[in-house]
């Protein structure tokens, strides 16, 4: 990708994260809830139309249907593989540590399809996705939900255009590694490989989720989460 298209898209990822934080919540108050994604295009909403419609978007709502206060630190990155969103977070994690964002409660993760496409080793992203975990627990109190990845050999970009990083192998190894530090953790899993493929659920890209798919997932991460707020 061209360096000016980067800053077009990182221009739009900026306005959309204002758009999308909740910022009625001042702190300290019962209902307050700091919601934290952590993600690729997905979390910013690519594939549902509006872009709010994402699930993100559509988890933050659910909270506020259930009278909590939401402020949403959204860091989602377009296109990112786990290095990029690795060193979104430790700027987060600096922020918190000054004082500057507050400590968050909640944290929703779903990283690795773009890995997966770019070839990046099963190994650098265990490597990676422990690091990620570990600060998040050593410096945040956030309950932390993490999904596993869907079988991206399923979406219509992948059977109209097969890719050699793109198998069944490197995603079965990529889950693995997922849900191995879900369990080392102690973190609940949102098994969206066991979800099928559906048309209506993949946006007119072939890649993305539509509407339907970003409120499916929204409503698996839901599940996890309700319980415990």
């Amino acid at each position: 990708m061209k360096a000016s298209l980067r800053m077009i898209l990182s221009i739009i990822l900026i306005t959309l994260t204002s758009l999308g934080c909740n910022t009625s919540s001042e702190g300290g108050n019962d209902g307050d809830l700091l919601y934290v994604a952590i993600g690729a295009s997905d979390a910013v909403g690519i594939g549902a139309n509006p872009l709010t419609n994402g699930y993100v978007f559509k988890i933050r709502d659910s909270l506020e249907d259930g009278s909590f206060n939401v402020e949403l630190r959204n860091l989602g990155i377009l296109g990112a593989e786990l290095d990029r969103i690795k060193l979104a977070v430790e700027i987060l994690l600096s922020d918190i540590g000054s004082g500057l964002v507050g400590n968050p409660d909640l944290i929703t993760i779903w990283v690795g399809a773009n890995d997966i496409i770019e070839g990046v080793q099963p190994e650098e992203f265990e490597s990676n996705l422990e690091s990620v975990l570990v600060q998040l627990l050593t410096e945040t109190s956030a309950f932390i939900v993490i999904a596993n990845i869907p079988d991206l050999t399923q979406l219509p970009e992948f059977i109209k255009n097969p890719s050699d990083n793109v198998t069944i192998e490197r995603i079965n190894a990529f889950n693995a590694i997922i849900e191995s530090l879900a369990v080392e953790f102690d973190l609940p899993l949102v098994d969206l490989f066991a979800e099928p493929i559906d048309d209506m659920f993949v946006s007119q890209d072939g890649f993305h989720p539509s509407n339907e798919g970003h409120q499916r997932i929204a409503d698996l991460f839901l599940e996890v989460i309700l319980p415990e707020f």
